[in-house]
């Protein structure tokens, strides 16, 4: 079965005793999926830190605040406010990517504007996702910060001059690079789980409006989060595992190697031997240890 046509369903997120307060279905644009929950954590804190984040799908699927969210809400026990929200999901009948980026600014943007409502700390805003949603967390940092707008929707407050400055991005297992997975999966001699990757019907063939990767190089180029990689970012956290059988561990490494490069920064890394993709073999004390201390210093 086409990755496209897979039937998932999702549980709604348990929410932890460390969360004092959950703010449901805010919205922050006029489309009805434009909305997002806010989990406000228990403690004496005055001003939170908090992180958004941004759930995997291959940006067909998914929706906020489902069991993808547990790991990150963990972070509540530390002090942080977590929001999850809801984007655009695309389709053979919708090639709305990169509008979702939008959808992201916008909500940042929102967050800002009623921090002190929330009791969030703007100097503290981080941002994270995992598989798509590490695309969009990586591609919405580094074009903001490159001064690009990436993704334009209508009716949506998502101006660049009114981003909150993003301190930190953790990035868990691509995808990136859209049209080099095939190659990648030979170099590392992993069988890709999904035959049709790289073609129209793909998830990544549907990011770049319904063509096979090797035909829309420019949008592979505008959707590649490296290409807009300058001093400017974030320190990041990037995660892969080895025997991922949907993005290669490659897109990972490889985006990596750019980032410092382009940045002058050093990235922290958790490379998982034999880890595949999704949460499950992420959602360990060492892999949160390593989250909650990158997210924590400095």
């Amino acid at each position: 079965m086409l990755f496209k046509d897979l039937e998932v369903s999702f549980e709604a997120a348990k929410v932890p005793d460390s969360v004092e307060e959950v703010v449901r279905n805010q919205q922050y644009g006029p489309q009805k999926w434009e909305r997002y929950d806010l989990y406000l954590p228990k403690g004496k804190e005055k001003l939170k830190p908090l992180l958004l984040d941004l759930q995997g799908g291959g940006l067909v699927r998914g929706a906020k605040s489902t069991e993808k969210l547990e790991p990150n809400l963990r972070l509540t026990a530390d002090g942080f406010a977590v929001a999850s929200m809801n984007y655009e999901l695309i389709s053979e009948r919708n090639y709305s990517f990169p509008n979702q980026v939008a959808e992201v600014r916008a909500v940042l943007i929102q967050l800002k504007k009623r921090a002190q409502e929330f009791g969030l700390d703007t100097q503290r805003f981080y941002l994270t996702g995992e598989s798509s949603g590490a695309q969009l967390a990586l591609l919405t940092v580094a074009s903001v910060t490159a001064g690009v707008k990436v993704g334009r929707k209508k009716g949506l407050d998502d101006s660049l001059v009114d981003m909150p400055s993003i301190q930190k991005v953790i990035a868990a297992y691509g995808p990136y690079e859209f049209d080099v997975f095939d190659e990648q999966f030979k170099r590392l001699h992993v069988q890709k789980k999904y035959s049709e990757s790289g073609e129209a019907n793909s998830f990544e063939g549907m990011a770049v409006a319904g063509h096979e990767v090797t035909d829309n190089p420019i949008a592979v180029s505008q959707a590649n989060p490296a290409n807009y990689f300058t001093k400017a970012m974030p320190p990041i956290f990037a995660m892969a595992g080895s025997a991922d059988q949907v993005v290669p561990e490659l897109q990972s490494k490889e985006m990596v190697e750019r980032y410092e490069k382009m940045s002058g920064k050093q990235a922290v890394t958790y490379w998982l031997p034999g880890g595949h993709h999704g949460i499950l073999d992420f959602d360990t004390e060492d892999v949160y240890q390593t989250k909650k201390e990158f997210l924590k210093k400095g």
